[in-house]
């Protein structure tokens, strides 16, 4: 099986070494750069191209949806996975809609986070157990067809 390359943007660097680690034990998962800004993020997902970018919500700067607008203006192939200290229903619902493709909170992050990239990768939706709960369907999005 093809390797999956990912971009992980988080403006906290032991909150990155962790992602990084974690994806580390799935040989078929490959951290091609991180960065810690909505910027960095845009410039780097442009330039690399990756399969999957795993982005944080709260960014300094520029938040991680608004980012996810413009990465997916300059990498349209990138799929993208939240991954969030916010549990929020509306929240994943804000940030579903802008294109993305799974929202993880990073307080399950050690038990779905794979499972997550994986389920993406094979082209489905996938939200954290703790969205789940709250009453989460993919047909809350408006305008997306599913």
């Amino acid at each position: 099986m093809v390797t999956v390359q990912i971009l992980v943007v988080d403006d906290h660097p032991v909150v990155r070494r962790a992602i990084c680690s974690l994806l580390s034990t799935d040989p078929l998962l490959n951290v091609t750069c991180e960065v810690a800004d909505g910027k960095q993020a845009v410039l780097k997902a442009e330039e690399v191209q990756p399969d999957l970018i795993l982005l944080d919500i709260s960014l300094p700067g520029m938040s991680g949806i608004e980012a996810a607008r413009r990465i997916l203006k300059v990498s349209p192939k990138s799929k993208i996975i939240f991954l969030s200290q916010h549990d929020s229903l509306q929240m994943a619902k804000d940030a579903m809609e802008t294109g993305g493709h799974g929202y993880v909170s990073k307080t399950d992050a050690g038990g779905e986070l794979i499972r997550a990239i994986h389920a993406v990768r094979e082209g489905n939706l996938f939200v954290s157990k703790r969205i789940a709960s709250q009453g989460w369907t993919p047909r809350m999005l408006t305008g997306t067809g599913t």
